[in-house]
């Protein structure tokens, strides 16, 4: 199973997962994280590559706090081309990594 596969399958059960300090998070009804919690440990490295390389393909955030416009183009920019922020947008599931990375830089800059 690909990363991928393995982080819809988890957006499908209402799970969140979340690189943090080189670990993943899932955020769930315990019993649907208790379900997937063997194959999120078996694919634990292929799921840290993939948020990594997200993370690492985001665009840096503005160097001025102020400048929401850019930061709110930058996110509608990706948003109208991501599948999955759309489906997001419309409470369907959760941003993929780039998308989540640019949203949370475009909310703290309101």
């Amino acid at each position: 199973m690909t990363a991928a596969a393995l982080i819809k399958r988890a957006q499908a059960a209402g799970i969140e997962l979340h690189l943090v300090n080189g670990r993943i998070n899932g955020r769930g009804k315990p019993a649907a994280v208790a379900d997937l919690l063997p194959l999120l440990r078996q694919h634990k490295n292929a799921l840290i590559r993939w948020f990594s390389q997200q993370a690492a393909n985001a665009p840096e955030p503005s160097a001025n706090p102020a400048a929401w416009r850019e930061l709110a183009q930058a996110y509608h920019a990706h948003h109208f081309a991501c599948k999955t922020c759309i489906a997001a947008g419309q409470g369907r599931g959760l941003r993929c990594g780039c998308g989540a990375a640019l949203w949370v830089s475009y909310q703290e800059a309101l």
